[in-house]
Parts: structure tokens; C-alpha cells; sequence
């Protein structure tokens, strides 16, 4: 064992907030519950961590899951087995196979020197401080796969950790990559950038306040209002620019899609699937505030934050509506332009949420395919002639995307491909994209134009 012995105050803090990991990890994984709204649960419950605390408590949570293909080999045994057996009960767990564990993520993740509140754990699962501290970000994952198992005094008793392991087996099936899946694969492992989207016609002048607030901008070479940021500890939401509504934060590969919508100025325009309504502010944003877009969704407490997006962006040319994905006949023929972001597997942010690969299966994409069929049919008829029809998903999956609309095509021959450029590349394609991680250190996304005849 290390003979760096932490001190008493430092062991309370490791425990607390292995604590927390674990059982924020069982709510995912055992429970099917988005990582993201447990880890916030989890956290109200337990007001009294501060916020380094939390900060180390959902950086490892999110580096577990990212790298769970191989740490669920370092888990607890009763942990594994329940997973194995479908129990959605969390089970009292033993942190000592969890110290490990944690340790290992953060090693994976290229992190570096653990802090000091979680050196409790290196100490306990017997690995030397230095392994931490020598650890190479950005290192490739087969690297990293052979150091794992030095880490260990039973090192030689793991699996060989392959790296199609670090996605799950029925997803690999699903996709269409043009490139070698390890290269997917060395993606994903990446922790993802911020991006932000400038809704300011004075760029210059936002990138100069963020400089000022200590953050590091980098705009994108095509889409110029798009601004990539690194992490500086500060929290955007107290910013001035945010508060009068002078950016968003949204991944660079969301931003294609109402660029690619193209709306004009005075056009009506629908968004079907508005959810929180990024893509909404951004065809608004287009319009210039003229014209109109109704946002619409079968979660009306999304369509409340939208108010609230909207009204802090200054934007009074959005309407809000329920929609149940059911066809509607006084909506036919009705829009200039409607947008269909479909729900959908979500595998196009596995790099951002990790938990997705765990709790995502291929029956759910099944049923979700059923669904995507319907709402692009029924939300089509809105579609005046001539007008434009973007479908649009944040998946990898072939089945979602282009096996999807040459179905919808096949079924309506009213409508057809248009080709476009992409946003994000530059690179022409014949109606439909898939962009990949490579394609701008951004998300995975799908995109296809469509017009009425």
C-alpha cells in the first residue's frame, strides 16, 4: 500500500465523495436514470459538499462512465452482478473496490494528479501517487489500456481491456463509420469542448468580455459565431453577455442545423421538437426577429424554459404550442419551413454523456424508430409546396438517419432531396450529412434537406 498516508480531514472528504460516486452510479446504471439529473438529485440531497467537492464528484462520475467498457472490471462484484441480473434496486455497496476504481477513471481521462481531497483513494487501492502524476492526457487509448493493468498489484488477473469494449456490442452494428472504429473510439474518449453561440451581431466585442472574464475563446473558421471555450472555473450564467442574452451554449454540431434550415427573414417556420429550444432561438436569430416560428413539444416544462430563453434573448417573434406528434390538419401546407429534431438515441453525445452508451439498448432504438417515422410523416404535411423540410438527429445510427428518410422519400414522393454545403466543413453533400466528432471536435449529428415539389 502507499506509504503516503492522507490526513483524517482529507480521508472524510474521499469517503464523502466516493459516497456520492457510487450511488449516483447506481441510480444510472442499476436504475436507468439519466446521469446528469441523479448527480443533481444526489447532490441537493447533500447540501454540505462544497463545491470542490462537487466539482470532483462529477468530473470521476462522468470519467467512470465514459471508461466503464473497462472499469467495470475494477467495480464491486455485487455491483456487476446486479447490472448482470437487470436489479433495479441500488444495492449497499462496498466503497473499497470503488477506491480503484475512481483512481483509474481519472487516470484514463489524462487528468492527471488526483486533488488532494480524493488522494484516499489511490492510498487505499495500493497505487503509488507518481502512476497519477505521470500520466499522459491525450495519450492513445491503447496506451492507456496497457498502463491500466501496471496499475494494479493483480494487474495480470484483468481482462485485455479491448477497445471496441469501450462501446457496446449492438451499437457497433448500428453504424455507418467511415473510418476505422478505433478512431470513433479514440473520440469519444475525449472530453468534450464547450461551445458557445454568439446571438450578437458584434462577435469581436463578446470574445473581448469573455477574455476579460478569464475565459480563452477560439472562433471557428466557417461559422463565425461559433466560439470554442476552455475551461476557466467561471460560471457563464453570471455573465453579463448571458444575462442580456448575447450567447448561448450549444455543441457546434447543433449549430449546423438551423444554418442548413436557411430560414428567411418574414417566413413562418415550425419546430416540431423544440425541447429546450436551441434550434429555436437560432431560426429566430436567422430571421432577424421577422416572420415567426412556433416552437412545439410534448414536455411542456421544456417550452417554459424556452419562454424564459427567449424572453432573455429578446426574441418576441416565438409562439409556443403542445404537440402531441399527432397530424393536424389546420397545420397543412402551412409553413415556409419545418424543422423535425427528432427524439431519438441520443449516440451522437456519448462523448458529452457517457451514460447514454450503458443505458441505451436496441430495442429502444426500435421503438424510437417507430416513433421518428410518424413524427417526420405527420409534421411533413405542414410543409407548403416548395417549401423546406430538415430532419435532423443527434444519433451515429444509420437506421435513425439515412435508412429512415429514404423510407420517408420511398412513402412521399412529393418531396425530394436538395443539396447543401455543410456549415460546418464546407464540403457539398446531396441532401444528406452525417458529421462526426472529427468533422469540428464537436458532437455526432445528422442532417437531411428536403423540399416539397
Amino acid at each position: 500500500m502507499s506509504s503516503e498516508i492522507p490526513s483524517k480531514r482529507i480521508e472524510g472528504h474521499s469517503r464523502a465523495c466516493a459516497t456520492v460516486v457510487a450511488e449516483v452510479l447506481g441510480k444510472t446504471l442499476l436504475e436507468k436514470r439519466p446521469a446528469d439529473r441523479s448527480l443533481a438529485a444526489v447532490i441537493y440531497q447533500n447540501r454540505q459538499l462544497g463545491a470542490r467537492d462537487r466539482r470532483i464528484i462529477s468530473e470521476t462520475l462522468f470519467s467512470v462512465l465514459r471508461w466503464w467498457g473497462w472499469l467495470r472490471h475494477l467495480a464491486p462484484p455485487e455491483f456487476v452482478d446486479a447490472l448482470a441480473a437487470g436489479a433495479p434496486e441500488v444495492l449497499p455497496l462496498s466503497l473499497h473496490r470503488w477506491y480503484g476504481c475512481f483512481a483509474a477513471a481519472w487516470f484514463l481521462d489524462g487528468r492527471g494528479e488526483l486533488p488532494p481531497s480524493a488522494s484516499w483513494w489511490l492510498y487505499q487501492a495500493g497505487i503509488p501517487r507518481q502512476r497519477i502524476k505521470d500520466a499522459v492526457a491525450g495519450s492513445p487509448v491503447r496506451e492507456r489500456r496497457r498502463c491500466l493493468k501496471g496499475f494494479f498489484a493483480d494487474g495480470a488477473t484483468l481482462p485485455p481491456f479491448a477497445e471496441e469494449d469501450l462501446l457496446p456490442a449492438w451499437s457497433q452494428d448500428e453504424m455507418a463509420c467511415p473510418r476505422p472504429l478505433s478512431e470513433l473510439i479514440e473520440w469519444l474518449q475525449k472530453r468534450p469542448p464547450v461551445w458557445l453561440r454568439a446571438q450578437t451581431r458584434d462577435v469581436d466585442r463578446l470574445c473581448g468580455e469573455l477574455a476579460k472574464a478569464d475565459i480563452k475563446v477560439e472562433r471557428h473558421a466557417l461559422m463565425k459565431s461559433s466560439l470554442c471555450i476552455h475551461f476557466s472555473g467561471v460560471n457563464l450564467r453570471t455573465l453579463p453577455a448571458f444575462s442580456e442574452g448575447r450567447f448561448e451554449v450549444q455543441d457546434l454540431a447543433s449549430q449546423t442545423v438551423a444554418q442548413v434550415c436557411a430560414p428567411q427573414p418574414g417566413e413562418q417556420w415550425w419546430d416540431a421538437c423544440a425541447g429546450g429550444g436551441g434550434k429555436t432561438l437560432h431560426l429566430a436569430w436567422l430571421m432577424g426577429g421577422k416572420g415567426s416560428v412556433m416552437a412545439t413539444d410534448i414536455r411542456l416544462h421544456k417550452l417554459q424554459d424556452l419562454k424564459l430563453r427567449a424572453r432573455r434573448a429578446q426574441f418576441p417573434n416565438i409562439r409556443y404550442k403542445e404537440w402531441q406528434g399527432v397530424h393536424v390538419p389546420r397545420y397543412s401546407k402551412l409553413f415556409h419551413g419545418v424543422l423535425v429534431d427528432t427524439a431519438c438515441s441520443c449516440s451522437g453525445t456519448w462523448r458529452r454523456n457517457p451514460d447514454g452508451r450503458w443505458t441505451t439498448t436496441a430495442a429502444d432504438v426500435a421503438e424510437l424508430n417507430a416513433l421518428q417515422a410518424k413524427l417526420l410523416a405527420n409534421a411533413a404535411d405542414a410543409v407548403m409546396p416548395g417549401g423546406t423540410l430538415v430532419y435532423a438527429t443527434c444519433s451515429m445510427f444509420k437506421r435513425e438517419n439515412q435508412d429512415l428518410v429514404g423510407l420517408f422519400l420511398e412513402q412521399h414522393p412529393d418531396f425530394e432531396l436538395v443539396p447543401y454545403s455543410c456549415p460546418l466543413t464546407g464540403v457539398a453533400c446531396d441532401g444528406m450529412q452525417q458529421l462526426w466528432p472529427w468533422d469540428g471536435d464537436c458532437d455526432a449529428m445528422f442532417m437531411a434537406k428536403m423540399r416539397r415539389k
